[in-house]
């Protein structure tokens, strides 16, 4: 479990950096946050404080800053004393400043600001983070410690009192959990995504010491070394030539649908067969995941043969997953580790965001400042040698996820990997929104070779019309994210970057079929106050300015299409407005856009917007906020980190998706009151037959703004990204045919238990041992206190419970729960895995 291990180090960095400044002897700066007051219903807000201690030996002067981070904060916080200002700088970068008169912090005094911020505070991951402290002459104070005041779930439960919150208090939990039950292994389906039909015919057996030879028909060459490989690396017996040998033959038969398969294990000989390369990668894979979780645990001298038939088949040609390393980077060798989880749980595309606002992460050999400046971030007053640390970075550069990118080689290397485990690549730079860092690093660009004098090259491939002062704010509160599409030079760029993309992909013997361009959250306002578009819109009588952003679009579509690339774009690339309302735009219908549909927060409108695109005639991608963005948080727990702004996605809220109807995929508003599934259907428009053949399939996403490391992308994703492989493969669950309410309930209920089954005592244990364990998120005991006895239970079977009765935090090595115990306030419970990962602490308040 090293891996594992590893996430104690990410602890001290979300600590603001100040890790090292805790452990010196001096420490003349303490800074803590605490919240005073939280409103959860209407109107919204929360009231909190800083309080600056100065435990130095010298008073601290006035003209001091306090630098901070928040995503979840208010532009324009109201303070309760005028002598105090929070400034928003971009982002979610701000700063805290005082006037002259009360900005002396003398010797062992406490400073107290509060303020009001007019959003409700959920989560203790959104509180200000990230602090620099400047002193008067400039200089960065290097021993800060930070403390924030953290809410429990019992506090949420107080704030949430009155609203419909779903709070997860350990009673409430107990009681989601009472239904399940442990199944035994011969009642489970024998892995995820489950197979279309299995039959067990017999005990498997335990190879310890038989040869093994791997026998492909040439046209499935690359498949049987792929398996060699995989087989080689954990199964390593004494060979006893006594004993019977494996045999294991992937051939050739027609028949199957596309990426479909059998396989049949009978004795020692297995046998799987497929009518294309994809089908027969896919049979190895489920080969695999029939080894027992010691197979994955290094070399090991046991392979394991159940006696098993498998035929199987996807539901959907398109089952993704979407990873933005642009806001927070992470490492090629991550990377390795998301696709290895890719090609075990059969998902097939890879959609790859290389950049962002706050950060440029690929090598473009004719724009070095893209990785230059772009991919570097952290502190100074101006930006003027990279980015601002947003996202907490910090204040060195190249010391946080903040900062890094991928040489074309690593990028080529990615490639392959993804290749040699049947998953496409699709490279996402979004414009021309969300391209503050390529802007940033093209005005570097400017700069430097206007102050050369070589004026005409400091303007070929600038991104702004440096005269245009239209006010805007994007999603992210940025005032300068999107590019000027009225300027020539902004499609040089595009064709620049894509081109070496694509040579990249040519490298490596691969071609670029689909590049994703974007096309999200284009902020109201732009280019309203161009002069560069009041003059392009002079020259061209035709056009206004309502249709600048369809004619960038279509611009660099016409490009692609020149190139043999398909266009992709987030759903606002096919939507208009039309009276006020957003609708698909029936203009661009007939180009064959591939496009994603995100927004579809539950309770707000849009949740059948992927069915209202694919009947206008476009490809879609369901992409949903509401169960697929595994950024935001899997529970309303304050001690959960995630977002919270469409809900929060938790296993079940995956699982439970139907993707050809759709309105049975939730069971909640985002603000937790009921939703009515027999309402959502009148209201939701139907799928007609060409609009069901252009739903492709579905995607999980994961933005980073609050993920801070690779094993916080684990935790994240797992055990949910288990729920986006089910239902990517299976499509439709059996439970959604029903037909009454109540059956469906009923139904889903039986379902959902075999499913938490299949996680908790066959992917989980496997998922802590390949490639040295995975990170995972494990649900908190639920509690019940009866006739003075706490009950106790869990969300996944298979899992441990462990108790402690003195109020300190449970461990792998504590008391384990195997019955009821008496009731006392110090009780505290965790979950566990068999290999020690644990949950948060539950209890229960007398």
């Amino acid at each position: 479990m090293k891996r594992i291990l590893l996430l104690i180090s990410m602890i001290c960095f979300s600590l603001s950096f100040a890790c090292t400044a805790q452990n010196q002897a001096e420490k003349s700066l303490k800074i803590e946050w605490d919240l005073v007051e939280n409103k959860l219903f209407e109107p919204y807000s929360h009231q909190a404080k800083f309080i600056i201690e100065n435990q130095s030996e010298e008073a601290i002067q006035p003209g001091w800053k306090l630098y901070f981070n928040s995503v979840f904060f208010d532009l324009n916080a109201q303070l309760k004393s005028p002598d105090y200002e929070i400034k928003h700088l971009a982002g979610d970068f701000f700063v805290l400043t005082s006037s002259e008169s009360v900005g002396l912090i003398p010797v062992g005094e406490k400073l107290e600001i509060e303020y009001l911020s007019r959003n409700p505070h959920f989560k203790n991951s959104h509180a200000p983070d990230g602090l620099i402290f400047t002193l008067a002459d400039g200089s960065i104070a290097s021993n800060l410690r930070y403390q924030k005041h953290e809410m429990s779930v019992w506090d949420l439960e107080k704030y949430a009192a009155g609203s419909p919150l779903p709070v997860p208090t350990p009673a409430i939990l107990f009681s989601q959990n009472e239904s399940l039950k442990e199944l035994s292994i011969e009642e489970i389906p024998p892995f995820i995504p489950t197979p279309r039909s299995w039959t067990r015919q017999g005990e498997a057996i335990q190879v310890t010491q038989a040869g093994l030879a791997v026998v492909g028909d040439k046209v499935f060459a690359e498949t049987a070394t792929y398996l060699t490989k995989q087989i080689k690396a954990h199964y390593n017996p004494d060979v006893d030539r006594a004993e019977k040998p494996v045999q294991i033959r992937i051939s050739r038969k027609e028949g199957f649908p596309s990426e479909g398969y059998s396989l049949e294990i009978r004795d020692r000989r297995v046998l799987i067969l497929a009518s294309d390369e994809i089908g027969a990668f896919y049979g190895v894979q489920s080969f695999l995941a029939l080894q027992s979780p010691d197979f994955w645990d290094g070399l090991s001298n046991q392979l394991t043969l159940p006696q098993i038939s498998i035929s199987d088949h996807p539901a959907y040609s398109y089952r993704g997953f979407f990873l933005d390393v642009g806001r927070n980077f992470m490492p090629k060798d991550e990377i390795f580790r998301l696709l290895d989880l890719m090609a075990l749980y059969k998902l097939n595309i890879f959609h790859f965001h290389l950049a962002n606002d706050e950060g440029w992460r690929l090598e473009v050999k004719a724009l070095p400042e893209l990785t230059e400046y772009a991919s570097q971030r952290g502190f100074s007053e101006n930006e003027s040698d990279f980015l601002w640390p947003f996202y907490a970075s910090g204040v060195e550069k190249g010391q946080s996820p903040g900062s890094g990118f991928y040489t074309q080689e690593e990028f080529r290397e990615i490639l392959l990997y993804a290749a040699e485990r049947k998953i496409e690549v699709i490279p996402e730079i979004g414009f021309p929104a969300h391209s503050r860092a390529a802007i940033k690093a093209m005005e570097k660009r400017y700069e430097r070779f206007n102050h050369l004098g070589e004026i005409e090259k400091s303007e070929e491939f600038r991104l702004i019309d440096p005269n245009d002062n239209s006010p805007y704010l994007s999603a992210q509160n940025f005032r300068d994210n999107t590019i000027c599409v009225c300027r020539e030079s902004v499609y040089k760029f595009f064709e620049t970057v894509v081109s070496e993309i694509k040579a990249v992909y040519e490298d490596a013997g691969l071609s670029l079929k689909t590049f994703h361009t974007g096309g999200d959250e284009v902020p109201h306002g732009v280019w309203e106050n161009s002069p560069l578009c009041e003059q392009f819109l002079k020259e061209n009588k035709s056009m206004s300015k309502a249709g600048l952003g369809d004619y960038f679009r279509s611009r660099i579509g016409y490009f692609l299409k020149r190139e043999g690339i398909q266009q992709a774009g987030w759903e606002e690339i096919g939507q208009k407005l039309e009276d006020g309302e957003v609708i698909p735009n029936p203009d661009f219908s007939d180009r064959s856009w591939q496009l994603f549909a995100w927004n579809a927060v539950a309770g707000w409108g849009g949740e059948d917007m992927a069915y209202r695109l694919a009947n206008a005639g476009y490809p879609v991608v369901i992409s949903s906020s509401a169960n697929y963005y595994f950024d935001l948080s899997s529970s309303w727990d304050p001690r959960d980190r995630g977002h919270t702004w469409s809900g929060v996605t938790s296993l079940f809220n995956t699982w439970q998706t139907v993707p050809g109807k759709f309105y049975l995929s939730h069971d909640e508003t985002v603000e937790g009151k009921p939703w009515d599934w027999e309402v959502a259907e009148q209201s939701f428009e139907k799928l007609t037959e060409k609009g069901k053949e252009n739903i492709l399939g579905i995607q999980g996403q994961i933005w980073t703004e609050t993920v801070k490391s690779p094993e916080m992308l684990e935790s994240y994703l797992l055990p949910r990204f288990l729920a986006l492989a089910e239902r990517a493969w299976v499509g439709d669950p059996d439970w959604s045919e029903a037909t009454t309410t109540r059956e469906k309930l009923e139904n889903r209920k039986l379902e959902w238990n075999i499913f938490v089954n299949q996680v908790g005592q066959i992917e989980i244990p496997k998922l802590e041992k390949i490639n040295e364990g995975y990170q995972i998120t494990i649900s908190p005991p639920g509690l019940r206190l009866r006739e003075g006895m706490v009950y106790a239970n869990t969300e996944l079977p298979g899992l441990i419970i462990r108790f402690t009765m003195d109020g300190s935090e449970p461990t792998a090595e504590s008391s384990l729960y195997s019955e009821p115990i008496p009731f006392s306030e110090k009780l505290r419970f965790r979950a566990f895995t068999k290999s020690g990962q644990g949950s948060h602490v539950s209890w229960l308040e007398d």
